[in-house]
């Protein structure tokens, strides 16, 4: 899936927990044509050329993310699916890609290196002929939420960030 593919999908979410690779770890890539970020910390969901969805079973249930690859297969950015995100956009999202054949787990193959983990919904405005990737401040989350947004970033050895309702 392409990043201006994702990128028209992820407003319909809601809310997300997402963690964007760190500014080392980014390409230096152009954006896509006809497409803007309102935040620097976005463009990495416009170079994803591949989505890699895994999950596992924690303490306090199922977990489900996304990892975001550029084209070389590096890490751009990871959404983890919250109990307040929508869960028939969040399988629409994953149902739009291409599967590709299943590759054998490798511990550590992809590894979040995050800047910083951030409760938030992804919206996309017009601006003039351009699209543009912007995000809302999360509004209401449930504490079931916040423990898992606090749980997955102190994982990833990030700091959540702050407004983000953790």
């Amino acid at each position: 899936m392409s990043g201006t593919e994702l990128a028209a999908h992820l407003p319909l979410l809601g809310g997300v927990l997402y963690l964007p690779a760190c500014q080392s770890s980014r390409s230096n890539r152009e954006l896509a044509p006809g497409w803007l970020v309102a935040r620097a910390d976005l463009a990495p969901l416009l170079q994803t050329e591949e989505l890699r969805a895994s999950s596992m079973i924690g303490a306090d249930g199922p977990r489900e993310w996304i990892d975001c690859l550029d084209a070389g297969g590096a890490f751009c950015a990871r959404l983890h699916l919250l109990p307040d995100t929508d869960y028939l956009a969040w399988d629409a999202l994953l149902a739009c890609g291409t599967p590709l054949p299943a590759a054998p787990v490798c511990p550590g193959e992809v590894a979040c290196k995050a800047a910083i983990a951030e409760l938030l919904c992804f919206r996309t405005t017009r601006l003039a002929s351009l699209k543009v990737l912007d995000t809302l401040p999360l509004g209401r989350l449930s504490s079931l939420g916040r423990g898992i947004a606090r749980d997955v970033a102190r994982a990833a050895a990030v700091d959540l960030a702050p407004g983000s309702g953790a």
